[in-house]
């Protein structure tokens, strides 16, 4: 078995621009912006494959989850077919099928005017609506929206545009198969809403230096000082950070009983790996559970963030199951950072405000911004729409 992550990805190059200088935060307009929000929806959001949901929610013919990303809805069901996504109104007048987060049905119904629906996005029955001739009830079923499933997790595109899913993930099955992704179960999910623009979410998921002053429970189990960035391949970026020696687990205690995944390797049996799939979705990989946690965009200043927790199976099984200590802390820390990304918002807002200088340790807030920025700027410029792969960037270690 190999010694950490470290010999399983790519070289880390030492010598990079980022050191020299370290970065900026990017402006105002970037952050709070109508016109950029705009772009973000329609360059990134509209034309990237963007993870939304793992396996282990959809074990059952008709297991379903609504997902609301900026204007939109989708509803993700599994079908006869497996996991498909569907815009989330009826055909007929656009009324929003379903509301609840997650559930189980075999049958879709629109209970405006009682359009049914099955659980593969067939019109089964117009319940009494008239049509004349001109309708043609096999072309008025759910519209789809492109899925894969990739290491037990749901994509989905709006675009054709969104090019080759494997090419964007890189490196990231190296993980997923290291903590055994796929096989995971998700033991509870949670929804916050944030009054903040995502991308400030984003940033503060992807830095552990605000840990000392703002989350005493993490920052005694884990240690923001040892830690440092991956050099990745693909549209993915990340950071490590290690558990301190006298604690075995990210939760409440510290301390679990669980045992270690079997594939994690024994160099990594302390650390967290924080890996995000861009453009929103960060995994804490920790030795006996993953984090989940995306940021869906709103509006410029409102985001909602949704929260899963994965245990391995045969941990989940046993009769004395507990996960509370690890919900128990992660739920608290997430109150604390939504109050962070608000107060940010807050601030930066302000017209007068000017970029602040990032350190070294925050590089993956540059990366973030810098991924958006190169997708986003074209288009406003009228240079294209898109930018090429950049691998998601430079990297400490």
């Amino acid at each position: 078995m190999t010694n950490s992550m470290f010999d399983l990805i790519s070289e880390q190059d030492e010598n990079r621009p980022y050191f020299a200088t370290g970065g900026r935060g990017r402006t105002h307009a970037f952050y709070t912006g109508e016109e950029q929000f705009r772009l973000e929806m329609e360059q990134v959001y509209g034309k990237k494959w963007l993870p939304v949901d793992h396996v282990s929610r959809f074990q059952e013919k008709g297991s379903y989850a609504t997902l609301n990303i900026g204007s939109g809805s989708i509803l993700l069901i599994n079908g006869d077919n497996g996991i498909q996504a569907y815009h989330n109104y009826c055909r007929h007048r656009g009324y929003k099928l379903v509301e609840e987060p997650a559930g189980k049905r075999q049958s879709i119904v629109c209970i405006y005017h009682c359009w049914v629906y099955d659980r593969n996005g067939k019109l089964k029955s117009l319940n009494g609506t008239y049509f004349d001739h001109f309708f043609d009830k096999e072309k008025n079923g759910l519209l789809p929206v492109r899925t894969e499933v990739r290491f037990g997790v749901v994509f989905v595109a709006f675009s054709d545009e969104a090019g080759d899913l494997d090419e964007a993930l890189g490196e990231f099955g190296t993980f997923a198969a290291a903590y055994d992704l796929e096989s995971l179960v998700c033991a509870q999910a949670k929804d916050y809403p944030v009054a903040s623009n995502w991308k400030l979410v984003a940033h503060n998921v992807n830095e552990s230096l605000h840990f000392p002053t703002a989350h005493k429970d993490l920052h005694k189990i884990t240690d923001f000082d040892d830690s440092g960035t991956y050099e990745l391949r693909g549209d993915i970026v990340g950071a490590w950070q290690v558990i301190r020696s006298k604690y075995n687990s990210v939760s409440m205690t510290g301390r679990s009983d669980r045992a270690p995944m079997p594939n994690v390797p024994p160099g990594d049996l302390h650390k967290i790996n924080w890996i995000t799939i861009l453009p929103n979705l960060l995994f804490g990989f920790t030795a006996d559970y993953v984090m989940m946690q995306w940021v869906w965009p709103e509006s410029p200043g409102t985001c909602t963030v949704r929260h899963f927790w994965l245990f391995h199976p045969t941990e989940t099984a046993k009769p004395d199951f507990s996960h509370e200590a690890v919900f128990a802390l992660w739920d608290k820390a997430n109150y604390e950072d939504w109050e962070l990304c608000e107060r940010t918002h807050r601030g930066l807002s302000n017209p007068m405000w000017s970029p602040g200088q990032l350190s070294l340790d925050e590089e993956v807030v540059s990366q973030i911004d810098q991924w958006v920025a190169q997708l986003t700027e074209p288009a406003r410029t009228g240079n294209g729409g898109g930018a090429e792969n950049n691998g998601a960037g430079a990297a400490r270690s």
